[in-house]
């Protein structure tokens, strides 16, 4: 069970939630916990509110539910341009991003010397804020916590490397990658990675800044088809252009402004592959112009 807890002061949780009738967390989940189920807890950290002392009683409290809370993953909030009449929220810059990886870390390293697993993780959005270098992947452990981005650019980078070893492009036309800002530079990496180990790969990377919800979200999986349209009209996009999937609502071929990827491709004059964003492996074969099994309707 995944549980969004934010704060386990019951006061700083409700005015976080903006809901005073919010029951206490710590008696629900310890009520899980007696009942055998597992859980993984999430914090967003919104600095000036859930920081410094409050996070680190958020992570004593649920390290007090180990091993039935199983990993806490720490990850920024993501603020909007659309706060008309919201109360006023900071978000994370780097010197925050610096200190909460600080802290997060050093409680982690009490978990592994007391229980040999590291129980506490900060998002891949910390290490960026931060200009700190990736962990390698065996410091996420079993990366329970990757659809939460903990870990996420990692392990596209390892599986995309080794997807890419010793293979050689089935189709050797240009192409072209739009992702979130925030990714691009790793997925940027992993296109030098393929014309160094594969030759012939004539491939462009395109961040797409978010004008939809305000260039503070950098996540791929918030960008619209409008902001892809006006951003990559005109430019020079090859025979198909490459997407992650988490784009498109669930399941369909529609961006989040209901514009669809046939609308896209008639605009842009070309063919959109959404790839599954969570897989290196995936990736490595839509630059290679191998198909891609997705699970979205053709």
């Amino acid at each position: 069970l995944y549980v969004s807890v934010h704060a386990t002061d019951d006061a700083l949780r409700r005015r976080m939630l903006g809901n005073p009738s919010a029951a206490a967390i710590m008696p629900l989940m310890r009520r899980f916990a007696e009942g055998g189920i597992t859980m993984h807890a999430q914090i967003v950290l919104c600095p000036g509110l859930n920081d410094g002392d409050a996070l680190r009683k958020s992570l004593e409290d649920l390290y007090s539910l180990w091993p039935s809370v199983r990993t806490v993953s720490v990850v920024p909030v993501g603020l909007t341009r659309f706060r008309d009449n919201l109360p006023a929220v900071k978000a994370v810059d780097a010197v925050k991003a610096a200190e909460i990886l600080r802290l997060t870390d050093e409680f982690a390293e009490k978990c592994v010397r007391e229980t040999g697993a590291r129980f506490a993780w900060c998002s891949d959005e910390f290490y960026l804020l931060a200009g700190r270098a990736l962990p390698e992947k065996a410091y996420y452990e079993d990366m329970d916590q990757l659809e939460n981005g903990v870990g996420m650019l990692r392990l596209l980078t390892s599986q995309a490397e080794l997807g890419l070893e010793g293979e050689t492009p089935e189709d050797d036309a240009p192409f072209s990658i739009a992702t979130g800002v925030s990714a691009a530079p790793f997925v940027q990496e992993i296109l030098d990675i393929a014309r160094k180990q594969c030759g012939n790969i004539k491939g462009t990377v395109y961040p797409i800044a978010n004008r939809f919800f305000g260039e503070t979200i950098t996540v791929s999986g918030l960008i619209t088809g409008a902001d892809l349209l006006e951003q990559l009209r005109g430019k020079d996009l090859g025979r198909r252009l490459l997407l992650p999937d988490n784009m498109l609502r669930a399941g369909e071929r529609v961006f989040l402004d209901d514009v669809t990827v046939e609308q896209l491709e008639e605009a842009l004059g070309v063919t959109v592959v959404p790839v599954p964003a969570d897989s290196g492996f995936d990736l490595a074969d839509a630059i290679l112009g191998r198909e891609v099994v997705r699970d979205c309707p053709q």
